[in-house]
């Protein structure tokens, strides 16, 4: 590992890992600064606050913003609905409304979610003139998928440095042949019942993996564990019987849309919701692991 230089720095309420040669880790951290300060549902005077704040209005947005709120519309439909970044009012009612270190992890009650007047295809974008205008009421949470888009971002701003690796808070993009120049890039998946634990070890070579858990950021209210990943369906936090999915995937987006989806599917639809995209994914239940047949062929403990 002696050619490259590792930086590590904390933003998006999560720990940042860049591993690159020749690395400018302070133009990479001012980049994330700059897209936090544009995508953050927790900076008041964030590009994305504004937008919601527009209340049905017309909005014009940045070409950043616009290429998210875009990739959310190409998820919403490739999903049926079950990515769908207006389920803000039901997060933010389970309890997430501030970050997430504010969040009593054991304490106050929930309120009731409130009624969703429209789904991500009631948003209205205009191609043309790069305008948003989202339904009357409703409000954007594009958390998960800014931070998977900011992981490609910052990947390709690395690409000048030849390999590289790039992990903001578990979303990993992994380029080029790894530190020993052949084998790829070491990256683990950790048990979600016990974290200090790998499930297994994979060699990541010009691919991504996110790993989507319910078991991470999560919270007591009224002797319930609620978690972050909410299901269109019901409004609430997921109640599948999977605890934790990672998928490999070309980018960072993907893979991260991609793993929340099949949690909230379940293990009985999410795995061959996932077998006819062809996508390498690990899928793990409070009894074991299921894998789809493209997962890489590495040893998996159970996950006891």
């Amino acid at each position: 590992m002696e050619r490259y230089t590792g930086y590590k720095f904390r933003a998006l309420g999560t720990e940042i890992r860049l591993i690159a040669s020749g690395l400018d880790g302070e133009c990479a951290r001012k980049r994330v600064a700059q897209y936090e300060a544009r995508f953050s549902r927790f900076l008041p005077n964030s590009e994305l606050q504004q937008l919601c704040s527009a209340d049905g209005a017309e909005f014009v947005a940045s070409a950043e913003m616009f290429e998210v709120l875009s990739l959310a519309g190409r998820f919403w439909r490739e999903t049926d609905g079950l990515f769908d970044p207006l389920i803000r009012p039901n997060l933010e009612a389970a309890g997430y409304d501030r970050t997430f270190s504010e969040v009593a992890r054991d304490g106050g009650q929930t309120v009731a979610a409130k009624t969703r007047r429209a789904s991500f295809g009631s948003v209205d974008l205009d191609v043309q003139r790069h305008t948003v205008r989202l339904p009357m009421g409703a409000t954007v949470d594009l958390g998960g998928i800014a931070k998977s888009w900011i992981v490609d971002r910052i990947s390709e701003l690395l690409d000048a440095n030849g390999d590289h690796l790039v992990d903001i808070g578990g979303d990993i993009v992994a380029r080029g042949a790894g530190p020993d120049g052949s084998a790829g890039w070491p990256v683990s998946v950790a048990d979600p019942l016990l974290p200090e634990r790998d499930l297994c070890l994979l060699r990541l070579h010009d691919q991504a993996i996110a790993t989507s858990t319910t078991m991470k950021r999560r919270w007591l209210r009224e002797g319930r564990w609620l978690h972050h990943i909410i299901d269109p369906r019901t409004g609430g936090p997921s109640e599948s019987d999977l605890l934790q999915v990672s998928v490999l995937a070309p980018t960072a987006v993907e893979a991260d849309v991609y793993a929340k989806t099949a949690l909230i599917l379940g293990a009985e639809a999410g795995l061959p919701w996932l077998r006819r995209r062809e996508l390498p994914a690990l899928l793990v239940t409070t009894s074991g692991t299921l894998a789809t047949p493209r997962w890489p062929a590495v040893k998996q403990q159970k996950a006891s």
